[in-house]
């Protein structure tokens, strides 16, 4: 099973190499799913067919799907919605807003990456590849699940219990609208969904990322940006791709400067990014639109290689004995070293790279030690912890 996501800034050709990603696959004779998230869908004008909310087959081993957020909210939120809208109605939120904001940030993304979990539990695929959102979108839809992980497991549970218990006196005093079992337990349900979510995602076996971006200054900033948030979630990365280099056929004298400038940015980016794989997909002089255009399209990126193999294999997060002690060392390529913060607080480990901010619950190897400090070099943040005997309170 191989799950792929392209990711990238918006603009960049995610869609076009995922289609062709995903014919490419299916020639080979791999049962292939192409998925978007973006809610801006552009999925169906790439291979011009009309895909849905659920899978529509297209041609042998391939189906397309365009996800449609407000029937996933329906159908995980739609109970936690009616409570939320009227929370907020009683305390006087007017209800068109209401509604609006009973709709938690990162609850689109969240419900995307379900379904993407869903389809790959259900044995129908052999490789599942994402179209994902835009650079931003992609960050809060990869961290929501461990985000709700922690509310999960450490706050839901006190507040489900003071509510079982306040409930009765409450119902006597006041008319404000108190979450029922049937919320509570739409919640609960939300998080058995996720559960496994994490694990299949960060494992490089399984999953990859690949980023793509133009050879232009901006973009190439942003995607390492990109690279640096995926690092510090955990997420494998096994290549980079730079769509729309302009071939020799182009040169001119208009685009003669354009291929100098492209070649510049391609030589640095091709640099900053090592040792990931880098591949290159040249413009070309019509739309790539349509099967038999997106597999001459994949071709050219991939030529004869399986698209869907492991470009490269690394673990972004790893824990190494060092003597007595213990090291956690987290990947963070493109990261500002006055830019990132390390503490701990009870059992996690709390790691902020710009607005970033990521909670790590340690194992009991680690959450028994003391936090000696952290070091960044060679794109790696070492975190040190000392011996057991060493511990003291935090």
């Amino acid at each position: 099973m191989r799950i792929l996501l392209y990711s990238g800034k918006g603009g960049v050709g995610k869609t076009s190499l995922s289609a062709a990603t995903a014919v490419l696959s299916a020639r080979r004779g791999k049962r292939t799913l192409v998925i978007s998230t973006d809610s801006a869908h552009s999925l169906s004008d790439a291979l011009d067919i009309e895909a849905g909310p659920a899978p529509v087959r297209i041609a042998k081993n391939l189906e397309a799907l365009e996800i449609d957020v407000n029937q996933e909210l329906a159908s995980h939120w739609g109970v936690i919605h009616d409570w939320l809208t009227r929370f907020m109605t009683f305390k006087g939120v007017e209800d068109a807003v209401a509604e609006e904001m009973a709709i938690l940030p990162g609850m689109e993304e969240l419900f995307s990456l379900l379904r993407v979990k869903r389809h790959a539990e259900s044995g129908d695929y052999d490789v599942i590849i994402v179209d994902c959102a835009p650079t931003g979108e992609t960050v809060r839809m990869l961290g929501v699940p461990e985000m709700l992980n922690f509310y999960f497991q450490r706050i839901f549970p006190i507040q489900r219990t003071v509510v079982r218990s306040v409930r009765p006196v409450a119902q006597r005093m006041t008319d404000l609208p108190l979450p029922s079992d049937d919320v509570f337990g739409a919640v609960k349900a939300l998080y058995h969904q996720m559960e496994g979510m994490g694990p299949l995602l960060r494992d490089p076996k399984t999953s990859s990322i690949r980023l793509v971006l133009n050879p232009e200054r901006m973009v190439i900033k942003e995607s390492q940006r990109l690279h640096t948030y995926l690092g510090l979630f955990g997420f494998p990365v096994d290549c980079v791709i730079a769509n729309r280099v302009l071939p020799e056929q182009a040169r001119s004298s208009y685009f003669d400067r354009w291929l100098s400038i492209q070649a510049g940015h391609l030589g640095d980016a091709r640099q900053a990014f090592e040792p990931l794989p880098f591949l290159t997909a040249r413009l070309f002089d019509r739309e790539m639109v349509g099967l038999k255009l997106l597999e001459e399209f994949g071709r050219d990126v991939f030529g004869e290689d399986d698209p869907t193999a492991v470009l490269y294999e690394e673990q972004p997060l790893e824990v190494k004995k060092e003597g007595t002690s213990y090291a956690l060392y987290l990947k963070l390529a493109f990261a500002e070293k006055d830019k990132i913060e390390v503490w701990t607080r009870g059992d996690d480990l709390v790691v902020q790279v710009d607005n970033q901010r990521r909670n790590i619950t340690l194992p009991r190897t680690l959450a028994s030690r003391r936090l000696l400090g952290a070091a960044f070099e060679g794109q790696r943040l070492r975190i040190a912890f000392g011996a057991k005997e060493e511990h003291a309170s935090r």
